[in-house]
């Protein structure tokens, strides 16, 4: 049933991708954004697609998929799940998919896993994080105390969202005028960090040596990535809900298509035609995840920014997730097309913080506090 929702052989050598012409998948993808935990499912249907899912996750899950990740145990985990969806007949997504969703994560140890409908995460669940407002802005900039202070929300969206944070990145000129910088992360759920780097990069001093490893899979020149996420904004909300950086980095699918998994440059980083010297501080939370992470760890080692707050998520080991939908229910599950090495542990653990202060602390209270934070180990406020 697979054929209904993606690409057929003869116009993919790849498995898996997303159809963005398929009604089936127009349906699915509008009902998806509208699910919650207590959204109405048939039963039958979602443990149809639950017999489906182990087949996808040892195909497209890299970690599994490339054997860095073993898969021992999945099965059990998921027919049990499936034989629990049989015999109680939950009437929702959230009884219906259980603690499914942080079994598979502690299982795989990928915290970016998601089933979608689920309840929300029990991992790290009931620290103290930063209240962010869905409503406000994607990014905001603003001058308090005689500090610039960034604050990004989110590295994804809407269509306005993805217009404003480019045009954000595009005017790092200014923003890098200033010697004193804040940059609030916290609860930032990631989205494209190649948007904080196009924000950073002609503003790196020479030889940055990013200390990680990285390895994706591409089809051509292009991470696979791009194409479901592209797939499922266009059947749900046509072509110009893609964003323009997913329109420009997708691959053109093909039958003679294979994927490859390709080391990223781990080079040193030449410096920026106007390399930026001064203080920095990034504040995080046990929301700060993905993307949100990747953009603070690459301000910390870029920039020599100091972190404040409290440790992140710990979702950052495995990345550029991409959505897959199964066809009876339209079970949507989350899964990583890539994997980062760090030096330390990191997911499920998430990055430790330089200076310890309460998440909660208002954004004026720091940029008054600059200097005293942006000196001090773990000192608390």
């Amino acid at each position: 049933m697979t054929d209904a929702i993606y690409l057929g052989p003869d116009r993919s050598g790849i498995p898996w991708l997303l159809d963005p012409a398929a009604p089936r998948l127009a349906a699915i993808a509008r009902e998806f954004r509208e699910r919650t935990p207590e959204t109405w499912c048939e039963p039958e249907a979602v443990a149809a697609d639950l017999a489906l899912l182990p087949g996808l996750l040892r195909e497209r899950h890299f970690g599994v998929a490339t054997g860095v990740t073993a898969a021992d145990g999945l099965d059990e985990l998921i027919a049990d799940a499936r034989e629990r969806v049989l015999a109680t007949r939950p009437g929702c997504w959230g009884d219906a998919l259980g603690d499914l969703s942080d079994q598979l994560r502690q299982a795989l140890r990928d915290r970016h896993v998601r089933l979608g409908g689920s309840h929300p995460s029990r991992i790290r669940a009931g620290e103290p994080v930063f209240p962010v407002d869905s409503d406000a802005p994607a990014v905001e900039v603003r001058e308090l105390h005689g500090v610039l202070c960034v604050t990004i929300r989110r590295l994804s969206g809407s269509s306005a969202d993805d217009a404003a944070l480019w045009a954000f990145a595009e005017q790092s000129a200014e923003h890098f005028a200033y010697d004193r910088i804040i940059v609030d992360l916290r609860g930032n759920g990631g989205g494209n960090d190649a948007i904080t780097y196009q924000w950073i990069e002609q503003s790196l001093p020479a030889g940055v040596v990013w200390p990680a490893t990285a390895s994706g899979w591409f089809v051509g020149e292009s991470p696979v990535g791009f194409w479901n996420w592209s797939a499922y904004l266009e059947a749900r909300d046509g072509l110009d809900a893609v964003p323009r950086f997913h329109r420009e980095h997708r691959h053109q699918p093909r039958p003679d298509d294979v994927l490859e998994v390709r080391a990223e440059d781990d080079d040193a980083q030449p410096a920026g035609s106007r390399p930026w010297h001064g203080a920095m501080l990034v504040l995080v939370d046990g929301d700060t995840c993905s993307s949100g992470e990747s953009s603070m760890w690459m301000l910390r080692h870029g920039l020599g920014a100091r972190v404040a707050g409290r440790r992140t998520a710990g979702m950052l080991e495995f990345g550029n997730v991409v959505p897959y939908f199964l066809p009876n229910a339209g079970l949507h599950v989350q899964l990583a097309t890539k994997r980062n090495v760090y030096a330390e542990a990191v997911e499920l653990v998430g990055f430790p913080v330089d200076v310890e202060i309460d998440p909660t602390t208002p954004l004026a209270v720091v940029a008054e506090r600059f200097d005293r934070l942006h000196g001090g180990v773990g000192t608390r406020p």
